[in-house]
């Protein structure tokens, strides 16, 4: 049986701040999960939730106030009704009377099929159906203060092998900078990400970046604009891919009923966690939409468990989920995510992280603890 869960808030520096429209993030606020049974078999999972509340409604603040005033202990008294006999395709009852905080709801249930994994000595890519030992990578490249410097960004991306580059936007700071770079890589494979930042009236100038032969446009109206994604898709060639707009199998179904999109940005840490995943996968292969995997400046574990699910079938494009040094001068893994060859990435193969998590980082990057034995609740 499960008896222990140890919160760790992280911050982690940046290499390189990364600009949206949403404004400029420089260093990576992170909680992790470790959850330990009576046998001292552990699993780890990452709380992706963003230092502001300006992506979801969520942030590591509100993050960690509710996991250990309301999940922690949701989980211990479920965990504790089961005994040893625990499935974590059912860790959902648990939690079905809380609303939102998907965020906080992922970290607890990655990490209990992290532990699984753990405790049945089986990869939990395995166990999740992933279909590849590798998965190709993408590279996105924040908003920049001139074409120039966002041309060295690309060029850098380029000769390190990244399969995909993708660029931030948000008005004023966009069709010039996409010319700039399609002018000098034709044919690179290349998407924008305005992150919710343009409105109905921008619709003109959406239109208009039909001409750069796009992979998609990425969330370019606030996430419940479903209405006016669906006129602009209808006006365009270029796929929109939803990101926020997405929080479970009913909003694919929305988006294929008004033709809101073509493409999704699945990350199971902004879903609720792994299950969910397989759902939202579930629905729009179904649907007929392409699917993948994006990021969220995970530290190296839940960048483990993202590439994890971008080898999942169904995941079409390549993941956001590249090594750890482009972000961190130090990672909290023994061995970072890296390159197996030039733009692809080995999917972990790992019976749970356990073994894999470098103790003394996580110690170094720490700011703040929180121990809860499941037998107090």
């Amino acid at each position: 049986m499960i008896r222990t869960c140890i919160l760790y808030r992280l911050s982690l520096p940046l290499k390189i701040p990364m600009r949206t429209a949403h404004g400029d993030v420089r260093e990576k606020q992170a909680i992790l999960v470790q959850l330990v049974d009576c046998d001292g078999i552990e699993g780890w999972a990452e709380c992706v939730a963003l230092p502001e509340p300006t992506y979801t409604e969520e942030c590591t603040d509100t993050a960690w106030t509710v996991l250990v005033h309301h999940l922690v202990p949701r989980l211990a008294r479920w965990v504790r009704s089961l005994g040893r006999d625990i499935d974590p395709q059912h860790v959902y009852e648990s939690f079905r009377d809380v609303r939102g905080n998907a965020m906080s709801v992922a970290a607890l249930e990655m990490a209990l099929w992290d532990w699984y994994a753990a405790r049945t000595n089986q990869p939990l890519a395995k166990l999740l159906g992933a279909a590849r030992d590798r998965v190709e990578v993408g590279a996105t490249i924040g908003i920049m203060d001139s074409d120039d410097a966002l041309i060295q960004s690309v060029d850098a991306a380029v000769e390190q092998g990244f399969r995909r580059i993708k660029l931030k936007i948000a008005p004023g700071r966009d069709r010039d900078m996409i010319e700039a770079v399609r002018r000098r890589y034709p044919d690179l494979p290349m998407a924008v990400d305005a992150n919710g930042s343009y409105a109905q009236t921008d619709a003109p100038l959406l239109q208009a970046l039909d001409a750069y032969h796009l992979q998609f446009i990425e969330q370019p109206f606030p996430d419940d604009d479903w209405f006016d994604l669906a006129e602009l898709q209808a006006s365009l060639q270029t796929p929109l891919c939803l990101d926020e707009s997405v929080r479970s199998a009913r909003e694919v179904k929305l988006a294929v009923r008004l033709g809101a999109g073509r493409v999704l940005n699945l990350k199971a840490g902004r879903l609720g966690g792994f299950g969910r995943l397989l759902r939202v996968l579930r629905a729009s292969t179904l649907a007929g939409m392409s699917a993948w995997v994006g990021g969220m400046y995970e530290t190296g574990v839940g960048r483990a468990h993202g590439l994890i699910a971008a080898a999942l079938p169904g995941m079409r494009y390549p993941t956001d989920l590249g090594p750890a040094d482009r972000y961190f001068e130090e990672d909290v893994l023994r061995e970072p995510i890296s390159f197996a060859e030039p733009g692809t990435i080995r999917v972990p193969d790992w019976a749970g992280l356990s073994d894999h998590v470098d103790r003394d980082a996580v110690e170094r990057f720490c700011t703040a603890t929180w121990k809860a034995s499941f037998a107090d609740f």
